[in-house]
C-alpha cells in the first residue's frame, strides 16, 4: 500500500512540474512577443532562448526556433556580426528542421535555410541541398516557384540574370 502512494505521489508531482513547465513557456513566448511589440529585440530573443533551453522539444519550441531565425536574419549589425548573425539564422532554422520536421513552419524554414545559405553567405552547395530538399517535400507549396528560381539562379548576379532574359542592363546615355 505504501508503495502504491508513493507512486501516486510522483505522478501527481511530475503532472505538476510539466504543466508549471508548460505555463512558464507560454509566459516566456507572450514575454518575448510584448518585446518585440515594443522594439526590444535583445530581450526577446533572450526569452525564446530560454524556451529552447529549457525544452528544445516543447510545444512552443518550434515558434521559439522560427522567430529567433527570422530575428537573427533580421538584425542589421556591422558586416563582420552580419555573418554571425546569419550564421545563427541558418542554425536555428537547421533545428526547427530537425527537430519538427512536421511543423507548419518546417517548409519556410527550408527555403530559409537555402537563401541564407546563397544569399548571405555564398554557400551554393548547401543552398542547392536545401532547395532541393524543399522540392522534393514539397513540390506544391506556395514557394515551390520560388525555389525553382533561386536554383536556376543560384550563384549568378542580378545583372547576369537580366542579361539572360535579354534585358540591357546598360544605361542608356542621352
Amino acid at each position: 500500500m505504501k508503495l502504491n502512494g508513493r507512486i501516486i505521489l510522483l505522478f501527481v508531482l511530475i503532472i505538476n512540474f510539466v504543466s508549471c513547465q508548460k505555463q512558464k513557456e507560454e509566459d516566456l513566448y507572450k514575454t518575448a512577443m510584448e518585446d518585440l511589440k515594443n522594439g526590444n529585440t535583445k530581450s526577446a530573443i533572450e526569452n525564446l532562448e530560454k524556451i529552447i533551453d529549457q525544452n528544445p522539444y516543447s510545444e512552443i519550441a518550434p515558434e521559439a526556433y522560427f522567430t529567433l531565425g527570422s530575428l537573427y536574419q533580421s538584425i542589421d549589425d556591422d558586416s563582420v556580426h552580419r555573418t554571425v548573425n546569419y550564421q545563427k539564422a541558418l542554425s536555428y532554422y537547421l533545428e526547427l528542421i530537425d527537430k519538427f520536421p512536421n511543423h507548419k513552419h518546417t517548409p519556410e524554414a527550408i527555403f530559409m535555410a537555402g537563401f541564407i545559405s546563397a544569399e548571405y553567405l555564398k554557400d551554393y552547395q548547401n543552398a542547392s541541398h536545401y532547395y532541393k530538399k524543399f522540392l522534393k517535400a514539397y513540390p506544391d507549396h506556395e514557394l515551390a516557384v520560388s525555389v525553382k528560381a533561386e536554383l536556376e539562379n543560384l550563384g549568378k548576379s542580378p545583372e547576369e540574370i537580366l542579361r539572360e532574359k535579354g534585358i540591357d542592363t546598360k544605361a542608356k546615355g542621352n
